[in-house]
């Protein structure tokens, strides 16, 4: 997500000298790089060999694959041109456009399968027959959605990068001239990538806890008609036997999604506060460190493929050795055969 217009800006607006940051760069990314990379690749690798596999897992499927293109386009790409080659650029204008219009949309496409997840998780909870017997099926569109929007979004950043000439150097970076025009640009830019997605999966985990709550005041009450029943004279037709408020292996997905979902806050946070201090040029940091703060947020990317495999021991090559049963489950972490 650089966004920042570092010695390359003509206007003068957040300029600083990265003379003595390259192999902090370049250390940075390409260490977050390798991470990412075979984390999420993984990840691809053993879902791509499960047999049935669920929604759920269709869900990480597709994040492990914008992830692994995060890591493979926007931490590389980071490191490469902005650390290795110390920010020159020698692809030319057209593929600078390319380059900074790709990195948006993997990072868009990742945050908005962060909001479908969310958003399924509470239909899942909201509407649970509907998931048991098949009626419930919009996941597939919320993905190939996910991947559409992410791709047309990001159209309108052609107009404001390119190759810009400074001193004897090109360099691939924003060519927005104004100090309004930047601040809007870094604004919009932390709108789509943070504000809204942190709002949206807000929102989502809200209505699951009313969910939640609702289910918990109807069982409650119900327990409670049940022991005045037995008490009187008269006995109740039939006991609940639903012990819980939500099956098990739905609550273990509701804990992974809004865990990977923490990750997103805690990894972007760093860098969104320190890009606004950066554009309205609040400097409480050394530089230095502002260097390696607005790079945390791949560490978003790194954690995904983690939390899911340590939710998903089930499914690693060694987890049939620990026992022969699968839990099975329609929204099951560790199931291979569900319905969906």
């Amino acid at each position: 997500m650089m966004i920042n217009s570092s010695n390359v800006n003509k206007s003068g607006i957040v300029q600083h000298d990265l003379s003595g940051s390259y192999v902090a760069i370049s250390a940075i990314c390409l260490l977050m790089a390798a991470f990412i990379i075979s984390l999420n690749g993984l990840v691809i690798f053993i879902l791509s060999r499960q047999k049935g596999n669920n929604r759920l897992h269709f869900f990480i499927f597709h994040l492990a694959i914008a992830d692994l293109c995060v890591g493979l386009i926007s931490v590389l790409g980071d490191g490469v041109f902005n650390g290795i080659l110390r920010g020159e650029w020698f692809l030319g204008d057209v593929m600078c456009r390319i380059w900074r219009y790709s990195t948006f949309v993997v990072l868009i496409v990742s945050n908005n399968l962060l909001i479908g997840m969310s958003v399924d998780r509470y239909l899942a909870v909201r509407y649970p027959l509907r998931a048991i017997t098949g009626e419930y099926r919009p996941y597939k569109a919320i993905i190939i959605g996910s991947w559409v929007i992410a791709c047309l979004i990001p159209v309108w950043t052609f107009s404001f990068t390119g190759a810009v000439l400074y001193e004897t150097s090109y360099y691939c970076d924003i060519t927005i001239t104004t100090e309004l025009g930047w601040k809007l640009y870094v604004g919009f830019t932390l709108l789509l990538v943070f504000f809204i997605p942190f709002l949206a999966v807000s929102v989502c985990y809200t209505g699951i806890t009313l969910v939640v709550w609702k289910h918990w005041r109807e069982s409650k009450n119900l327990t409670e008609m049940n022991s005045i029943l037995e008490d009187s004279t008269f006995k109740p037709c039939h006991k609940t036997k639903n012990s819980g408020l939500l099956p098990k292996a739905r609550i273990q997905t509701i804990k992974m999604t809004l865990i990977i979902c923490f990750a997103f806050f805690i990894s972007w946070l760093p860098a969104t506060v320190f890009h606004i201090l950066d554009v309205y040029q609040i400097n409480m940091l050394d530089f230095r460190y502002y260097i390696v703060l607005q790079r945390l947020y791949p560490l978003n990317s790194a954690c995904n493929p983690v939390i899911f495999l340590f939710f998903s021991r089930n499914i690693l090559p060694y987890g049939s050795l620990k026992s022969s049963e699968t839990t099975r489950g329609y929204d099951s972490v560790d199931t291979t055969n569900t319905t969906t």
